[in-house]
């Protein structure tokens, strides 16, 4: 470290006004791990190359390449807990998008259209609050669409502007619908999948027929599709196998050679060129049948969820897959062999970032909910390019990173199931943690311990880790013992030491944090002084300062100069909104950053006063979890891990700073 002197608070603050802000943080770009879940898929038919894309934190991008590219859109603005599960482009007029949407929440839903190729969106009025599971346009009158909702059946003749239900209210059958499909001759015959057995109507909806005969009783209806060149022949996936009817669903069958755990069938897409070739994208891979459903072999690995499938009309062998947590996979060989298609799309939950100080441009990131292809990721040169480095995680969440100078390079991730430990010279994570817990009986398995945070102030010093079982130490993040903090064993989910011997830790529950003064022994509560409940997502002790503490938390930002006596909710350009993350440059004691749901914001003068970075608007949006930050070499980064978007890049200026 070049700083070494000692800091009081006074000279702390006061140096502030030496500090000299850095020309401008310039703008944020997206940097990856480039991939993520894909709800829906679909192509322009009068151009193939260009396509959109959904996905289930109500986000869309478009491609104009063939998915060589793609681009956020970002005048598409729904809350991010909808999910993007259709979405259409008028054949007749393709810069006319639709997007059927329904909520993870309550009450949420809808519609949105866009007249200019996905620049704008309109809400359509009609469907505002309706839980869209299923959108379709009639290929006979694109003027024509038909929503299926848990509420029931709705369509609309003049494109969207208004909308009619077309089931009868309150039908005890007709509700709960997943799939709709429109006769691609005549735009009155709709067929409906629901959570129980397929509908259709001949009428436009003035009445309904239930259409199940040869259809095991109680079959969630997951998709539909409809001949094009021969519309009495049909295909369902449902939760009990795929079906094909010949006679306009008066009488379906089974299509047998498909195993009864890839049931699931999200999407079934008929090539266009050969009706007779059908594609089923299940919870179990991509299956193929040359032969309308008489045979069935699977194109993928098994473990692959396919959400969407999109064929080139140019070329059989030519078609795109989206997926749950692999994003868009290409193929032009029929399905021999599948490449990643997700460079500038990202849907990825970031929830961990630290750089190595020893080799400049690295930096590791930890995520959630990403599967097989999740884990950890790592970067040699500030994010412009990341390898996954996962292997021995089996899938897990990583909440936390922690590198460790003593042995040198080692690094440890913070899961659902302990600390797991990464071998360079074997490329392998291991689990080797072993959990010290007061009561249980010897011999006895050790309890799941979910690791939130892991926390070393320094080299030689004690590890610790804030866990669904409380607050643990280590000395070489192995062997691990609770200390008696308030509340175990509940969970901790952040962890700091300060104070010039690293006896005082402050951790935090829930919705308090709380501190030791005599190294874990005896705790109590700290009174943030915020008068209304709050929760508690980040602590941060000042590595200069020894009596400077920081805490993020659902109300916005606290500070405290005397080592938690007192404190103030900070404003000074930081909103009163959730803050998630508090860095301290190691190298300029004076450089705060701060992240949240209001993006970032940076401080020149110890955290006196706070400016946003860069151009909000370029973070799209998104909540910022985590930051990790590289001030050892030109150029210097700041990487922010977003909740959705995986993680941004923002190249900083040199910052004068006291010698």
């Amino acid at each position: 470290m070049k700083n070494s002197i000692q800091w009081s608070p006074i000279l702390w603050l006061a140096l502030g006004a030496l500090v000299f802000l850095p020309e401008g943080i310039g703008a944020w770009e997206s940097v990856g791990p480039f991939g993520g879940s894909v709800r829906s898929l679909a192509a322009d038919p009068s151009n193939p190359d260009r396509m959109i894309l959904g996905t289930g934190a109500g986000q869309a991008y478009v491609t104009a390449d063939g998915a060589k590219s793609w681009q956020r859109l970002r005048g598409f603005r729904p809350p991010a807990n909808w999910v993007v599960d259709d979405l259409l482009i008028d054949p007749k007029a393709p810069n006319v998008l639709y997007a059927g949407m329904w909520s993870l929440g309550s009450g949420g839903g809808g519609v949105y259209k866009s007249t200019d190729s996905g620049e704008t969106w309109a809400e359509m009025t009609g469907m505002a609050g309706q839980d869209v599971r299923a959108l379709a346009l009639a290929a006979s009158d694109s003027r024509v669409l038909v929503a299926g909702t848990r509420d029931g059946v709705f369509r609309s003749v003049d494109a969207g502007e208004s909308w009619q239900r077309i089931s009868p209210l309150g039908h005890a059958e007709i509700r709960t619908l997943e799939s709709v499909a429109i006769d691609p001759r005549d735009p009155d015959v709709i067929y409906v999948g629901t959570w129980h057995l397929p509908w259709k109507t001949t009428n436009g909806g003035r009445q309904w027929t239930q259409i199940h005969k040869g259809i095991l009783d109680d079959s969630d209806v997951f998709s539909l599709v409809v001949n094009s060149s021969n519309p009495s022949i049909l295909y369902i996936g449902a939760c009990s196998g795929i079906y094909r009817t010949d006679n306009a669903a008066a009488q379906w069958r089974k299509i047998q050679g498909i195993p009864y755990s890839s049931r699931r069938t999200h999407t079934l897409v008929l090539d266009p060129g050969d009706a007779a070739v059908v594609y089923a994208g299940t919870t179990e891979g991509l299956w193929q049948s040359p032969d309308g459903g008489q045979s069935w072999a699977r194109l993928t690995e098994p473990t692959w969820v396919i959400n969407a499938v999109v064929m080139d009309p140019r070329d059989p062998n030519h078609f795109y897959l989206g997926m749950d947590d692999a994003g868009v996979m290409e193929t032009r060989d029929g399905g021999a062999t599948f490449a990643a298609r997700n460079n500038g799309f990202v849907q990825r939950q970031v929830a961990s970032l630290i750089a190595d100080p020893g080799e400049p441009g690295r930096f590791y990131a930890g995520l959630l909910h990403d599967g097989a292809q999740g884990g950890v990721y790592t970067t040699g040169d500030y994010g412009s390019s990341w390898r996954q480095l996962s292997a021995g995680l089996s899938g897990r969440d990583v909440r936390s990173l922690l590198l460790l100078s003593a042995p040198a390079g080692g690094l440890l991730a913070g899961t659902p199931d302990g600390v797991f430990e990464y071998s360079a010279e074997r490329g392998v994570w291991e689990n080797r943690s072993h959990w010290e817990i007061p009561g249980a009986k010897p011999g006895s398995s050790t309890p799941a311990v979910v690791v939130w945070e892991l926390y070393r102030r320094g080299p030689g010093e004690p590890i610790y880790a804030a866990t669904s079982r409380g607050l643990f130490r280590s000395r070489d993040g192995r062997d691990w013992i609770r200390l008696p903090a308030p509340g175990n064993p509940g969970s901790m989910y952040g962890v700091t030491t300060l104070g010039s011997d690293g006896r005082t830790i402050v951790a935090a529950e829930a919705d308090v944090a709380v501190i030791s003064r005599d190294g874990g022994q005896a705790w109590s509560p700290l009174d943030l002084g915020a008068g209304a409940p709050l929760r508690i997502h980040r602590v941060a002790a000042h590595p200069a300062a020894p009596e400077v503490l920081f805490v993020g938390t659902s109300l916005g930002l606290f500070r405290s100069i005397d080592s938690g006596q007192s404190w103030e909710r900070f404003g000074r350009g930081v909103p009163f909104a959730p803050v998630m993350e508090i860095l301290i440059s190691p190298e300029n004691p004076q450089h705060v950053i701060v992240g949240g749901a209001s993006g970032i914001f940076h401080s020149l003068d110890g955290g006196n006063r706070f400016e946003r970075t860069g151009d909000a608007d370029a973070l799209e949006g998104s909540a910022i979890h985590a930051l990790a930050f590289y001030p050892w070499t030109e150029p210097q980064a700041i990487l922010a891990a977003s909740r959705n978007n995986g993680v941004f890049r923002n190249g900083v200026a040199p910052v004068n700073q006291p010698e």
